[in-house]
C-alpha cells in the first residue's frame, strides 16, 4: 500500500474562434521589423524555415528550440514553436540561409471587431506558403497567446519571457483529461504539486485522490490532505475474503 491524498491540475489559454480577417493582423507591422527566415515546406502541422544570418545575429535573436516563430500570412499570423535546428545540406546552402528550424504549428493571432483587436486561436485555418517571412515572437505577441484572461490563475512565469504569466482556467482544466509529461529531472513533481495547490486554492471543496507510491507529496498540502499509510490504513472486515 502507498501513501494517497487529494490534488488536482489545470490547461493552456484558449481563446473564442472569430472569423477571418481580411487585413493583416495588427502584430505585422513590429514584426516585419525582424524577419529571420522564409517558409521552405510544409507537411501537416510541421514547417521547415530557411534562416537567415539574423537568427544568430545576438542572443536575443537566436531562433534556439523552444522559442516561437510567427509566420506571417495574409489574415493572420501563425505560430510555431521550434522543436529542431539544423544545418541546410550544402547543395542548397547561400550566403541567405545556410540552416533551418523546424516548427510545430500551434495556432494563430487573428483579428476581430472594428478596432482590430488581436487574439489567439488554437489550430490553423489557413496553413503558410513557400516563401512567407518568419520572425520571433515579440512579448506582445507572447501577450496575446499567453495573457489577458482575468478568470484564469497564475502558477508561473514563461520561460521565454519570465514577465508574461502561465495561467490555467481550474474549472476548465478538471473538467477534462490531462497530462503533466517532460524527462527525468525537468521538474515534474514540483509541477503537478504547484497545479494541485492553485486547484484547491480555487476550488477548496474539490475531492482529489492521489496515488503516491514514491511518498513524494505528503507533505506538500498541509492540513489540506489526509496521507494513507500501510500504518494508519484501516479497512472494514466485509471487504476482505476467506
Amino acid at each position: 500500500a502507498s501513501p494517497a491524498r487529494a490534488v488536482s491540475a489545470s490547461p493552456t489559454p484558449e481563446a473564442p474562434v472569430a472569423p477571418a480577417s481580411t487585413t493583416p493582423s495588427p502584430v505585422a507591422a513590429p514584426l516585419n521589423r525582424n524577419v529571420i527566415g522564409r517558409v521552405l515546406a510544409v507537411s501537416g502541422a510541421q514547417v521547415t524555415v530557411g534562416l537567415s544570418p539574423a537568427a544568430t545575429a545576438t542572443d536575443a535573436a537566436k531562433a534556439t528550440v523552444g522559442k516561437f516563430l510567427g509566420i506571417l500570412s495574409n489574415s493572420s499570423v501563425i505560430v510555431g514553436m521550434i522543436t529542431e535546428n539544423a544545418e541546410r545540406p550544402v547543395r542548397d546552402q547561400d550566403s541567405a540561409c545556410r540552416a533551418v528550424a523546424r516548427l510545430d504549428l500551434v495556432g494563430e493571432i487573428r483579428t476581430k471587431g472594428p478596432a482590430g483587436v488581436a487574439y489567439f486561436q488554437r489550430g490553423v485555418t489557413e496553413y503558410p506558403i513557400i516563401g512567407e517571412p518568419a520572425m520571433l515572437m515579440t512579448d506582445r505577441e507572447l501577450r496575446v497567446i499567453y495573457g489577458g484572461d482575468t478568470k484564469q490563475t497564475p502558477v508561473g512565469v514563461l520561460q521565454q519571457d519570465h514577465s508574461i504569466h502561465a495561467q490555467i482556467d481550474v474549472a476548465n482544466l478538471v473538467s477534462k483529461h490531462f497530462a503533466v509529461l517532460g524527462t527525468t529531472g525537468v521538474g515534474k513533481s514540483n509541477g503537478v504539486t504547484i497545479l494541485l495547490q492553485k486547484i484547491l486554492e480555487e476550488q477548496p471543496e474539490l475531492r482529489i485522490f492521489l496515488i503516491d507510491p514514491h511518498n513524494e507529496y505528503g507533505r506538500c498540502f498541509g492540513d489540506k490532505s489526509q496521507v494513507l499509510t500501510p500504518r494508519n490504513l484501516r479497512l472494514p472486515f466485509c471487504l476482505f475474503n476467506f
